[in-house]
């Protein structure tokens, strides 16, 4: 194990057309990396890949837009 380790969190949100704001749509983390880049690697992926967490009344990552 690195002497220091990192890892990334993030919330995907989005907002529909007309609506007033942002709403969560799914969510994640990186593996514990030794580099920062190691752990953006490992985020990109798993967003490219639709491997993010969701929660009751969030949409299946295969169903959110890509663009």
């Amino acid at each position: 194990m690195p002497e220091t380790e990192y890892r990334i969190t993030y919330t995907i949100e989005r907002r529909e057309r007309g609506a007033s704001d942002f709403t969560e749509i799914g969510f994640g983390s990186s593996h514990a990396t030794g580099t920062v880049d190691a752990a953006a690697y490992d985020v990109e992926s798993q967003i490219q890949n639709r491997q993010w967490e969701t929660g009751d009344g969030m949409p299946d990552p295969l169903e959110v837009g890509r663009g």
